[in-house]
């Protein structure tokens, strides 16, 4: 209820100050606009739209990165594969985001009735995908508790699916692979100095204060 405001704030800006002037050409938010003018969104989908760009280049892709830090703290060995073979970053990104993504699942309205594990459900149920148990679904990966940065899942659940797909997936990838590339050239460890402080909030999973040590790779050459 705290963010509320904060939330509110955000959508004003949105509708009051985003414009095609002061979007920077060739951007999402140009790129929704224009969408906008072929009449492919309505008018009032806009800043709805551009919220969904700005926050999940945000609280989710922040949430990324910082829990595979410490993942890669707590599995340094495969930190020192990622480090070996810097192509594995793409993989180990997608590891990241199916073994602990941001997002833990998101509630649903049914539109029609129906059976979900025996259990019939009638439309206009609300009900919840839980996005994080599909990605440890032990049907689907082998041994799916174990932190493997080979195992490359591009089908993870990470970013939702199908109708539902996050739009902002291709930014979250494309930031999360930069990062981590860099972190590949530029550090040998990464280690805790202090007390992390876990965020407590209904559906998304990240950390509030992660206080972390690095140490340098030495130089190559």
């Amino acid at each position: 209820m705290r963010a509320l405001p904060a939330m509110f704030e955000m959508f004003e800006y949105l509708a009051a100050e985003c414009s095609p002037e002061t979007m920077r050409p060739g951007s999402m938010g140009a790129a929704i606009f224009e969408a906008r003018d072929r009449g492919v969104v309505t008018p009032e989908e806009v800043p709805g739209l551009l919220s969904v760009y700005s926050t999940g280049g945000l609280d989710t892709t922040i949430h990324a990165i910082t829990t595979g830090i410490r993942l890669l703290i707590d599995h340094p060995d495969q930190w020192d594969l990622v480090r070996e073979n810097p192509k594995l970053v793409t993989s180990a990104f997608n590891e990241i985001l199916r073994y602990a993504g941001p997002a833990h699942g998101l509630a649903r309205t049914l539109t029609r009735d129906h059976t979900i594990g025996g259990v019939p459900v009638p439309a206009g149920a609300r009900f919840i995908i839980l996005y994080s148990a599909a990605n440890r679904d032990e049907r689907h990966y082998a041994d799916p508790d174990r932190f493997d940065v080979t195992r490359n899942p591009v089908d993870h659940l990470g970013f939702g699916n199908g109708a539902h797909m996050c739009p902002g997936a291709p930014i979250a990838r494309l930031e999360g692979r930069y990062v981590f590339e860099a972190f590949a050239h530029r550090v040998r460890r990464f280690t805790l100095d202090g007390e992390p402080e876990r965020l407590l909030n209904n559906t998304m999973r990240g950390y509030r204060h992660l206080p972390v040590a690095v140490e340098p790779a030495a130089p190559k050459g």
